[in-house]
């Protein structure tokens, strides 16, 4: 990576500010004095910029500068970056073990190497995944991406430092869709369906409720017309008893029905939120892509959720089984992504210039009043 952007991640706060500073200096500058922008984990982000802070105030550091001027918010979590590293599918993420440290010498830093991988990942262009690339590093570090380029005198640099400089504070400028750290719940959605057991298990009690609630039906006639009625014609008796035979026996079916299906609708509902959350664990700790939960998901279900819940309902410890499951086909996952060559700046340099293009095209047709 040119000396403008430096792409460090370290375990906590205060090794990213470590890792930024040289006995109370700043340990990288660029070649006017000023201090070269660091990319580090969005989670160690604020702990990192508060120990700055104290470090100045206690005159533990020599410079007095802005934390918030060298120090830049990442797209991933130190764990994410750490996972993805330690796979060694992104050529040039490199975690050092003797420290824990994350580094990558690429133009696009951290973010957006890992953004360019993912896309790649999820079957998308080399060109499509540039542009993502592109983005998701000026998100972290505005019009300074666009000085580490060199440019020629043949594009607007004018309009590539707006257009960085919107990506940065609006979040993107641009109907691409970068992956979404925020909402790993949309990657999957299990609709909760019928069990293929319930109808005959249903069928198999309907007979002795029947008999039960028939039987109950009967005594409570006989009870009533000796406690209260003491109705004497037994062809009406044995009519009434009839009609409360075929009542209680109905009865008791439809309420057993009713609370078995809710029995089974609710412990059906707990174990699809028991296997989300491992899904939705994987997404998290691996940054699956929509496309490899979709495979996961086939590939566990195999098309019938019905089953997958019944063996999980036989299963003793069914937290763990879930967890057995996820990972299995996760590891299945992650061992089959395709090692990534991260884009040369040419590649760079032509996905930015299409972005910015298309941006201005947008301009013109949609928000030139005079075409209102």
């Amino acid at each position: 990576m040119a000396r403008g952007l430096r792409s460090k991640y370290n375990s906590t706060g205060e090794r990213c500010v470590d890792a930024c500073l040289n006995y109370g200096e700043l340990r990288y500058t660029k070649e006017d004095g000023s201090p070269t922008r660091v990319e580090i984990p969005c989670d160690k982000y604020e702990e990192a910029i508060s120990d700055f802070d104290e470090r100045v105030k206690d005159g533990i550091t020599q410079t007095t500068i802005d934390p918030k001027t060298v120090l830049n918010r990442g797209a991933f979590t130190y764990s994410q970056a750490k996972n993805i590293a330690n796979e060694g599918k992104i050529k040039g993420l490199d975690f050092f073990e003797i420290d824990g440290s994350i580094e990558c010498e690429h133009v696009l830093g951290i973010s957006g190497s890992m953004e360019y991988a993912l896309s790649i990942w999820n079957g998308d262009s080399p060109e499509d995944a540039a542009a993502k690339g592109v983005l998701r590093s000026m998100q972290v570090y505005g019009d300074d991406f666009i000085k580490e380029l060199s440019l020629d005198n043949t594009v607007d640099t004018d309009a590539y430092y707006r257009f960085a400089k919107n990506v940065s504070s609006v979040g993107t400028m641009s109907d691409i869709k970068l992956y979404d750290t925020r909402n790993f719940g949309a990657f999957h959605n299990i609709q909760i369906e019928e069990l293929e057991d319930r109808p005959k298990f249903i069928e198999n009690i309907e007979l002795p409720l029947g008999i039960t609630g028939a039987a109950f039906g009967w005594i409570v006639v006989q009870i009533l017309n000796y406690l209260v009625f003491n109705i004497q014609n037994k062809i009406a008796i044995i009519g009434i008893s009839l009609i409360a035979m075929l009542a209680g026996s109905l009865t008791f079916i439809h309420i057993a029905k009713f609370l078995i299906n809710k029995y089974v609708k609710s412990n059906t509902k707990t174990l699809i939120d028991m296997f989300n959350e491992e899904i939705e664990r994987a997404c998290i700790d691996s940054l699956l892509t929509v496309k490899e939960i979709e495979i996961i998901l086939r590939n566990i279900t195999k098309g019938e959720i019905s089953k997958l819940l019944l063996d999980l309902k036989g299963s003793v410890n069914k937290k763990i089984s879930t967890n057995s499951i996820v990972m299995k086909e996760s590891r299945f996952i992650l061992d089959a992504r395709r090692m990534v060559i991260l884009p040369g700046e040419f590649e760079i340099k032509g996905a930015l210039d299409k972005l910015v293009g298309t941006y201005q095209e947008k301009l013109s047709s949609e928000y030139n009043v005079n075409n209102a």
